[in-house]
This record gives structure tokens, sequence and C-alpha cells, in this order.
């Protein structure tokens, strides 16, 4: 694994179930359960979920979210590759014990990973890079005219998850556009890969910790196989 290469993610962890009508009514029980248990100091109440922040006014590093039908956490550029199965599964862990509300039966885990990874070569040499090895010439003569862009989406199953995984080449500061924080990287241009490893069977809520390892674990072995296949 090539740990000098620059890889800038966003990482989501959501676990949905079924409907809890109880939760509507301890909103902000459960507010002050996640504050006091150290993980967020600052929270807002909506309708339907409580949603917590590490800033006052905004995510700028961590958020995560408790509804009446999911709950979850995300991360915005961790340091390192563990930071976010850490803090998301120390997180789920003391939600399911808040002692406020019971969570519902669960539906479906979910574990997304957006990543960008700069390149110093231009976008259309890039392009052709991605182009190569997820096309042929065969496909170019087909098709007829000439690429100036592209995307490629697969559905997988891996192990015991589904896959979604779609990406390309952005252009020069088009990474602004797809990822929740801002970095000088995102001033050229790179590969973007979307990835979302889920389960919707046979969820317990004690196993999501594991799940969540096991996910992000495919998840960076997938990246760094394409970022090195591609040889950006």
């Amino acid at each position: 694994m090539n740990r000098d290469k620059v890889m800038l993610a966003q990482h989501v962890m959501e676990v949905r179930h079924e409907a809890s009508g109880s939760f509507l009514d301890v909103r902000g029980f459960v507010a002050d359960y996640i504050r006091k248990s150290g993980h967020f100091l600052h929270w807002k109440i909506d309708s339907n979920v409580v949603s917590f922040r590490d800033e006052p006014d905004k995510v700028k590093k961590d958020g995560a979210f408790a509804g009446y039908k999911n709950a979850g956490y995300f991360v915005n550029n961790p340091e390192t590759r563990n930071y976010f199965v850490d803090k998301a599964s120390s997180y789920w862990k003391a939600l399911i014990k808040n002692g406020h509300y019971e969570l519902p039966k669960a539906t479906r885990f979910g574990c997304r990973t957006l990543v960008f990874v700069p390149t110093n070569s231009n976008f259309e040499k890039l392009n052709n890079v991605v182009f190569d090895a997820f096309y042929t010439d065969k496909a170019r003569v087909f098709i007829g005219g000439k690429e100036t862009d592209l995307q490629f989406i697969f559905n997988l199953i891996e192990e015991q998850f589904q896959v979604r995984m779609s990406g390309g080449p952005l252009h020069e500061k088009e990474a602004f556009n797809y990822l929740s924080f801002e970095s000088e990287h995102f001033e050229k241009c790179g590969l973007f890969l979307d990835i979302d490893y889920y389960k919707t069977q046979d969820i317990d809520h004690g196993s999501v910790p594991k799940l969540l390892n096991e996910a992000i674990n495919l998840s960076w072995k997938k990246i760094e196989a394409i970022a090195n296949s591609l040889e950006i």
C-alpha cells in the first residue's frame, strides 16, 4: 500500500432502520446524551433528526446524526485510515446504549467513501489513461467522436457486501464540487471515486463496528488497486 500517495477522502456511515415513533418524543434527551458522552458539543434538533457537529455553526471535520429512521457518522479528510472507523464505532456504541429509545431493526448498513487522488498530469492525459483502462479502442470506434470526459459505474458483490462504485477523471478545481471540505490539492486534476459498500439483510446492531471495519478496509484496498493500476 502506497502511503506516500495523496488521497483526500470523505467517509459516511449510515444505518437505516425501521421507523421509531418514540424517537420523536426524546430528541432533546438524545441530544443531551450524546453531548454528555463527549462525542459532540454542538447539536441541532429538527423535526425528524438530531444533527451533531464539531463546530458551533458547521461541520468542519466530524459530524453525526440520529433520526427516527436512520443514524450515522461522517468525517471529512481524516489524517489516518483508522480515524473514521474509531470515531464512528465509538459514536454508534454510545447511541445504541442511549437509554431513551431503542433503535428498531436495522434494514441497511452502508459505508460510503468519496476520494480524490490528485495528479500532476494534465486532464487530457489522465482521461486517456482512464479510458484505456476501462474501455477499448473498439468502443471509441462505435461511440464515435472524441470523448472530452467520462464516468464509469459498477455494481458488484464483494464478500458479504453489495458495492456500487462510480468514478472518473476530474478537471482542475472540479474536486471542490464533489467533496465537502477544501484542499489546495483540489487545484489539480485527478481521479475521483465514489464507493458505497452496503448490506440489507442480517444486520445486528452490535455487529455494525465490525461491518464498518471490514467495509472501510475493502474500500481502501480497492482505491489503492485502482490508483496503482492507473499509475496515478
